[in-house]
């Protein structure tokens, strides 16, 4: 289990051993019906472009969109963060940049912590189609928790939040 959560559960710990056990049920059942999101939420962070010799300008521009992209995310500004990663996108889309994969996954992870999972989903199969071999990209559990359900050849190991539910996908 994650620190963090660990951190909490006993944070909250005293307060629990004061609660009979009937609402001590109602509280962990609703706490773990949560982890799925927030866990894959918190794992996956947005991705550096690698620094590459002999970068041209406009390499320089999406990096720097990333970037502040990146520092906007880590604010919880996910929408200015979308917007940062998709300037950066539509640059890299237009000079036909290796770093397509990343930024398409960036975009992903602020689409979905906005609640926009279907177009997080396209953004998440595109930044796999460019990925280049990214182990960070292709083993993403946020990924892999989206295609279940939706794709019978990925194994479900866990449900799929009920606020991650695509119309017509269950």
């Amino acid at each position: 289990m994650d620190p963090k959560a660990l951190n909490q559960i006993y944070t909250y710990s005293y307060w629990i051993n004061k609660l009979s056990s009937n609402h001590l049920v109602c509280i962990l059942a609703f706490l773990f019906s949560l982890s799925p999101i927030v866990v894959l939420a918190e794992q996956e962070v947005p991705l550096e472009i690698p620094k590459m010799e002999g970068s041209k300008s406009f390499d320089f521009e999406i990096d720097q969109l990333n970037d502040k992209g990146i520092d906007l995310y880590q604010q919880r500004n996910f929408k200015q963060a979308g917007d940062q990663f998709k300037k950066a996108l539509n640059l890299a889309e237009q000079f036909r940049d290796p770093s397509q994969g990343i930024l398409h996954f960036n975009y992903a992870l602020s689409l979905h912590h906005l609640g926009n999972h279907k177009e997080a989903l396209k953004a998440l199969y595109s930044a796999r189609r460019f990925a280049r071999g990214n182990p960070k990209i292709l083993n993403s559990e946020l990924l892999r928790m989206y295609e279940c359900g939706l794709n019978p050849s990925v194994p479900c190991e866990n449900k799929v939040p009920l606020e991650m539910n695509i119309e017509g996908s269950h």
